[in-house]
């Protein structure tokens, strides 16, 4: 029975006493069934949570396990950790993904082998993605866009540092550019800096004249006429040329690829429009990825997976 009398009993002091009962929380030890393994937990009434060991690190000379992940900023910063830090069961996993490439080692992967190895935690990481070059996003931004006279000279004025110029006997390419250009008529459809900027020129002069004649020309070619006292600054037709090539790297501070341009225009209504539709970047992405795995497993020794490690 409560003695209502007692100032330090009662009714609010029983209940008291149960809160804290109840409340008071434990450090105990739990061990695993099957293996024996023993964890550290903390009971607080009905709630039971098992205390992590990172939390005793501090109080280690040195923490039980390496664990974190590396935000590399360079491809060359990857491979320098993973060689640092790397054994005999480190691996790499590349994701493909085209709008964002990465790559992830895991260095304390587990071990080769069936259900019988001893796995690992795989907690020890590194990653790096893959920034895109300024000039791929610039290509990229205004593929397939159609632009005016004015604009579409701007921009080719811009972008001249990539703008590439083949030499005859001397510059291979691929199948697939191969394949293209000789579809469109051969080598001579290629237009080089020189007469990209020519035509550049050309559009510029004609700016505010009305397109009256468009001809296509066996060659591959295309002449526009404008209706108007002048056209180009030596009087003659423009020429308008059906590929043009690049070169740009794909990844910031990486290798330069070629890419092949063809280059389209279109007459409405007396006014002409301009774009271009860069060929295959899909193989060319594909490529200059590969040539990245190839890179790293050259130079850490080490498989590198497609995909995605385990969460």
């Amino acid at each position: 029975m409560v003695d209502f009398t007692d100032p330090h009993g009662g009714v609010v002091a029983e209940a008291r006493s149960l809160v804290e009962e109840y409340v008071k929380a434990d450090i105990l030890t739990a061990k695993e069934p099957g293996t024996g393994a023993e964890a550290l937990v903390i009971r607080s009434g009905n709630d039971v949570r098992a205390l992590s060991p990172l939390l005793f690190d501090l109080y280690r000379e040195a923490p039980l396990h390496r664990h974190g992940t590396a935000v590399m900023l360079s491809l060359e910063s990857l491979m320098a950790h993973v060689n640092r830090f790397k054994d005999a069961e480190s691996v790499i996993f590349a994701d493909d993904e085209r709008t964002k490439p990465s790559m992830t080692a895991v260095l304390d992967y587990h071990p080769t082998g069936g259900p019988g190895t001893a796995p690992r935690f795989g907690k020890h990481r590194a990653t790096f993605a893959f920034p895109m070059s300024d000039e791929w996003r610039a290509w990229l931004a205004t593929d397939g866009k159609k632009m005016s006279m004015t604009d579409f000279a701007a921009f080719l004025e811009d972008r001249l540092p990539d703008l590439m110029m083949l030499i005859p006997g001397e510059d291979e390419l691929s199948e697939d550019i191969q394949h293209l250009v000789n579809e469109l008529g051969g080598p001579d459809i290629i237009a080089g800096p020189t007469r990209l900027m020519e035509l550049a020129r050309g559009l510029s002069v004609n700016e505010q004249s009305t397109v009256r004649q468009v001809v296509n020309l066996a060659s591959g070619e295309g002449q526009v006429h404008w209706n108007a006292t002048h056209t180009d600054d030596t009087g003659a037709p423009v020429k308008v040329p059906k590929v043009f090539m690049i070169g740009i790297p794909i990844f910031r501070h990486g290798l330069f690829w070629r890419i092949a341009a063809r280059l389209r225009y279109r007459v409405n209504a007396g006014a002409i429009v301009f774009w271009y539709e860069l060929f295959r970047l899909d193989r060319t992405f594909d490529a200059a990825f590969r040539g990245a795995i190839n890179q790293v497993r050259a130079e850490t020794d080490l498989p590198v997976f497609l995909g995605r490690p385990e969460a």
